[in-house]
C-alpha cells in the first residue's frame, strides 16, 4: 500500500511543479490523503449496488455526477422529478460505473439498447458492437471550447436516434452537473484555477468557498434539467427515469470530486421515473456533418482533461 501511495505523490508533485508552493503542497498532500482513503475502502469494500439492466426502463437518462442531496434541492422546482427516489450506483466514478454495468452478462440487453453519450470515458470502457446504438456525441460536437459539452446536442441526438431508430431501450448520458459549470464558464484559463482538474479541490486550498461551488454546481443542473424536460417531451416512453452515475464529495472522509472510493455521496443517486410524451413540437436544430468517429476531431484525452481525469 504505501507503494502505491508513494507512487501517486511522485506523479501529483510533477503535476504541480509549476504552482506556487503553497498551493502546490497543499495539493501534494490531499492527493496522498485521497490515495490512502481509497486504498482503505477498497480493501474493505462489499460489493453493493444495483446494475442498471436489472431495473426498469425504457429511457434511462443520466445526469453525470448528480449528488442525491443536489436533486433533493430542485426536485420540487420540475413537475417530472416527482415521485423522487435514490439509487445505489455501481461506481464511483464514470469509468467504474461503465466497467460495472456493462457486462458480458447484459450482453443481450445492450444489443438491444440505443446509447448516446457525452461521457468521453466510453472510448475505453463500451464497445460500440455489443449496442443497437452508440453514439459518442462527445467525439464530435464540439465547434469550439466555449461550446464544451452542451447538452442541446446529447438532446438533439437521443431524439434524433429514437424517432428514427426506434430502439427498444435507450441510454441518454448528460455531463451535467458535473464541471464544467455551463453557466459560469469563462475559459479553461481562468483566475480561480489553471486546470480543470482542482475544481473540487479549490475549496479545500480556500480558493472558493463550499457555498459558492454549490451554487455553481446547482446551477449547472438547473442546466441540464431544461433540456430533460425538452427531451421527455420529444420521445416516447412509457418508463422513464432519471440517475447519475455517481455523485460528488464534497469534503467527506476529506474528499472532493470522484475518486473510485465506495463513498456513500459518491453512490447514492437519484432515480427517478416519469413517462415521456413526444408532441412532436420540437425538431433537433443539430444537425451534425458526420457521426463516423472516424472522422471525429478531438483526442480522448483532451476531453477527459477538461473533465479532471488526465
Amino acid at each position: 500500500m504505501m507503494g502505491r501511495i508513494r507512487q501517486g505523490i511522485d506523479r501529483t508533485i510533477k503535476y504541480y511543479q509549476n504552482e506556487d508552493p503553497v498551493t502546490a503542497s497543499k495539493r501534494v498532500s490531499y492527493d496522498a490523503h485521497a490515495e490512502t482513503v481509497r486504498l482503505l475502502f477498497e480493501h474493505f469494500e462489499d460489493d453493493v449496488g444495483v446494475p442498471i439492466f436489472e431495473r426498469d426502463w425504457d429511457v434511462l437518462i443520466i445526469l453525470d455526477a448528480c449528488r442525491a442531496d443536489l436533486m433533493d434541492e430542485v426536485a420540487d422546482e420540475y413537475p417530472f422529478l416527482e415521485p423522487y427516489t435514490r439509487h445505489t450506483s455501481l461506481g464511483s466514478n464514470s469509468g467504474e460505473w461503465m466497467e460495472e454495468n456493462f457486462t458480458a452478462e447484459y450482453r443481450d440487453e445492450m444489443a438491444e439498447t440505443a446509447m448516446v453519450t457525452g461521457n468521453p470515458h466510453s472510448k475505453t470502457y463500451l464497445d460500440e458492437a455489443d449496442f443497437a446504438t452508440l453514439d459518442e456525441v462527445w467525439r464530435y460536437a464540439w465547434e469550439d471550447e466555449d461550446e464544451l459539452f452542451k447538452p442541446q446536442y446529447i438532446t438533439d441526438r437521443a431524439i434524433d436516434v429514437m424517432r428514427n431508430e426506434d430502439p427498444e431501450r435507450m441510454i441518454v448520458h448528460y455531463m451535467q452537473p458535473h464541471h464544467p459549470f455551463i453557466p459560469h464558464f469563462d475559459g479553461f484559463e481562468s483566475d480561480l484555477h489553471e486546470k480543470w482538474l482542482n475544481q473540487w479541490r479549490d475549496i479545500r486550498v480556500g480558493h472558493v468557498s463550499k457555498a459558492e461551488k454549490w451554487r455553481r454546481y446547482r446551477d449547472n443542473l438547473h442546466y441540464v434539467l431544461d433540456y430533460v424536460d425538452l427531451l421527455l417531451d420529444s420521445i416516447d416512453a412509457e418508463t422513464a427515469v432519471i440517475s447519475a452515475d455517481h455523485g460528488e464529495a464534497i469534503g467527506e472522509w476529506g474528499i472532493y470530486g470522484h475518486y473510485g472510493i465506495p463513498l456513500r455521496v459518491l453512490r447514492e443517486v437519484p432515480w427517478i421515473e416519469t413517462v415521456a410524451q413526444d408532441t412532436g413540437e420540437y425538431e433537433p436544430e443539430f444537425t451534425p456533418e458526420t457521426t463516423d468517429v472516424s472522422e471525429s476531431r478531438r483526442d480522448v484525452d483532451d476531453q477527459l482533461e477538461k473533465l479532471g481525469y488526465v
